[in-house]
């Protein structure tokens, strides 16, 4: 209960705005800077059980209030956001509800610099990562928030409705898997100067996700390799960097062409609405194949692992192992895209998509013998 977050409170009450303003009341600005006054300034950790559940009351009809205060409403949260620095409970709130109420580039950036300020004491970094995605995907700059992911370094990002738990590493691979390839190389092989060694580790091990020109670059002449303490850096780092001899037999028959790989990659959904179609269609044929079948979930496995992907690559190893057979090396990027585009929300299926599309670039590496100038062989 203490790491209670009130972002969900919030970000629906932005929803509603727009079909709430021919609602709006009396209530003023002036009305709602003193009741925020009043209302926050507290400290989850300090706050008992019987205490929370007044905050929550009182937290509640503050939102309600701004919600009925309609666009000034809006106006006024922006206001008081930009004027706060110490209070990150009202940050992260306030930063959740002005995401869907103002798209305008201006308040997208205030809601970056405010949670740029939060302390993961005070507020869930888990709604912090969720609205940094959801800022990265609407094109704002969130390499502070990365960073500050970094910083965290043995913390647990626990995300409740997946039951996921997420290390400093795989909570910033969001942030810099979403970037464009080439800012985030940039960015992380700034940090590997970074006056902190656990920061340039895991800006090491992200730089090395990235597989673009910059990054092979920047690994190929870093001394800090030997020195990374944590063997699962150490070996996702090799795996990208070492060059290995594959086994011919493994491409020699690929189920697929060239051409069914990247038409079925272009065709996959990103979005929920997206998701909600495919599944409306291709995933109800697939759905009454399987039911008339009356296969067993072995069965169902393995007509997965056999099949042209409709929702996404993972668990689709004939589809994979294809893609590495048959696919150039003009299509590196188009996969290193499909896999950005893979990280479309804070859940383990995105990271299980984000990894199999990882696996099959490494593959290509090691197929078509890509960067070899940079590659230990």
């Amino acid at each position: 209960m203490r790491n209670r977050s009130w972002f969900f409170l919030t970000l629906l009450l932005g929803l509603s705005f727009a079909a709430n303003t021919a609602h709006a009341t009396a209530v003023t600005c002036a009305d709602l800077r003193s009741e925020k006054s009043r209302v926050y300034g507290f400290h989850l950790a300090q706050l008992n059980e019987e205490q929370l559940a007044a905050k929550t009351k009182e937290l509640d009809t503050f939102w309600k209030n701004v919600q009925a205060a309609g666009p000034e409403g809006v106006s006024c949260v922006r206001s008081l956001l930009a004027e706060e620095k110490n209070d990150h409970a009202f940050q992260v709130d306030a930063a959740g509800m002005l995401f869907p109420a103002d798209p305008s580039p201006e308040t997208r950036n205030l809601i970056r610099d405010s949670l740029a300020q939060a302390d993961f004491q005070e507020s869930d970094p888990a709604n912090f990562l969720t609205l940094a995605l959801e800022l990265g995907q609407a094109g704002v700059d969130v390499r502070p928030l990365a960073y500050k992911l970094l910083l965290y370094p043995n913390g647990v990002i626990h995300i409740s409705e997946h039951s996921l738990d997420l290390d400093s590493d795989t909570s910033a691979l969001f942030l810099y898997g979403t970037m464009d390839p080439k800012q985030a190389s940039e960015a992380l092989t700034n940090l590997l100067e970074d006056s902190q060694p656990f920061v340039r580790e895991a800006a090491a091990h992200l730089l090395a996700e990235q597989m673009t020109d910059e990054s092979f670059r920047a690994l190929s002449k870093w001394d800090g390799r030997s020195k990374i303490q944590e063997e699962f850096r150490r070996n996702d780092i090799a795996a990208v960097m070492n060059y290995k001899l594959p086994n011919p037999a493994d491409h020699a028959h690929p189920k697929f062409t060239r051409q069914q790989i990247l038409q079925a990659i272009s065709g996959l959904p990103h979005t929920q609405k997206e998701f909600d179609q495919v599944m409306a269609t291709k995933g109800a044929d697939f759905d009454q194949q399987i039911r008339e079948k009356k296969a067993t979930q072995q069965q169902l496995a393995q007509a997965v692992a056999a099949s042209l992907p409709i929702y996404g690559i993972a668990d689709h190893i004939d589809f994979q192992n294809s893609a590495v057979a048959t696919l150039k090396p003009e299509d590196f990027a188009t996969i290193r895209d499909a896999r950005r585009k893979s990280l479309y929300n804070v859940s383990d299926e995105a990271l299980s998509e984000y990894f199999a599309y990882t696996q099959i670039l490494i593959g290509m590496l090691n197929h078509l013998d890509l960067y070899k100038d940079y590659r230990q062989h």
